[in-house]
């Protein structure tokens, strides 16, 4: 399930008076998945798990103590949480055998809470991850993405009574996009500073600081998908997080020399290029964009490079930022 379903899945299990013994939340998103984790250890002290016991284990920890952490429940504490905390999401060849023939059978009166990132591609196929969450609760606590955020900042909102329009949430999620914690500090904030009703933009604008954090790969994508707006407000806040300039430049010089292989494939006639890996929306962007855009492009980060060393370019702006600003529009029309 997403972490947005987790409330009211927790409310029909308070109402049914049973909780799941496995759980596994994982994902890329910290804020979710601390929240998860708060709300099913909160659930589960109400049910009466009041002995709570945390494991940080990983390759190289010995496993055995996951079994017997399990096994032993206090005297007067006949219900336990126990928490696995695995940070690489790599437990082992010794912990993939405890945590396979530990989801077999549940321990009584023990409910198991496994939080770790999704381990790699290829790890993703061994048997102790299929078994996981095949035998957990599985709550997903990826990021929300840039199109669902409107919806995930309403549901917040209702918690508090509090309604705002489509504009007005496409307007608050620009703020917070990327920052989900700063996000609902925000909406917490909303909830004392105004009454239950519709909240107007004006409002949002007066008491919503601009908290939004980008990565490369969003920036990447909003070029590919052709949306300039997005691409510049990218970079204004990439520069606000003080970003390194000449990393950022080389992520993307390789992401344009990729889009210029693959037009020149396709001009070709060609409907894949050998050694380019592309998304979906980089091939798209490649047919958007001319071989000539693409290789002027190039130029441009040259250009902008000297620039980020402190070396005069004629005819162009001193600020290299201002000018990748002009280059990710360029390349998102």
């Amino acid at each position: 399930m997403r972490a947005s379903d987790l409330e009211g899945y927790l409310k029909r299990a308070r109402q049914s008076g049973e909780l799941d013994p496995f759980w596994l939340i994982s994902g890329s998103d910290d804020f979710l998945a601390v929240e998860s984790t708060d709300m099913i250890r909160q659930c589960a002290r109400e049910m009466g798990y009041l002995d709570r016991q945390v494991l940080d284990m990983g390759a190289r920890a010995d496993w055995s103590a996951l079994t017997m952490a399990a096994a032993d429940i206090g005297i007067f504490d006949d219900k336990k949480i126990l928490e696995v905390r695995v940070q690489n999401g790599k437990p082992g060849t010794q912990g993939a055998k405890v945590i396979t023939s530990f989801l077999e059978r549940p321990t009584e009166g023990v409910v198991t809470l496994f939080t770790m990132p999704a381990p790699e591609w290829a790890a993703q196929k061994a048997v102790w991850w299929k078994t996981l969450q095949q035998k957990s609760t599985v709550v997903d606590c990826n990021t929300v993405e840039r199109s669902q955020l409107p919806a995930w900042l309403k549901a917040r909102l209702a918690r508090h009574g509090q309604t705002a329009s489509p504009s007005t949430l496409e307007f608050f999620a620009d703020l917070t996009e990327g920052n989900l914690f700063a996000a609902a500090q925000e909406v917490e904030k909303l909830s004392l500073l105004y009454p239950e009703g519709e909240l107007t933009e004006e409002a949002i604008r007066e008491s919503v600081s601009n908290s939004s954090r980008f990565d490369f790969d969003t920036l990447f994508e909003s070029i590919h998908s052709g949306n300039a707006e997005r691409a510049a407000r990218i970079i204004d806040g990439l520069e606000a997080q003080s970003e390194a300039l000449p990393f950022l430049l080389s992520m993307l010089t390789m992401d344009i020399r990729s889009m210029l292989k693959l037009r020149t494939g396709f001009d070709q006639g060609m409907s894949r290029v050998q050694g380019v890996f592309s998304t979906p929306s980089m091939a798209r962007a490649a047919r958007r964009l001319s071989v000539k855009k693409l290789a002027n492009a190039l130029v441009v980060c040259s250009w902008i490079d000297r620039l980020a060393k402190g070396l005069p370019v004629e005819n162009r702006d001193s600020d290299p930022w201002l000018e990748l600003k002009s280059l990710v529009i360029f390349l998102a029309r």
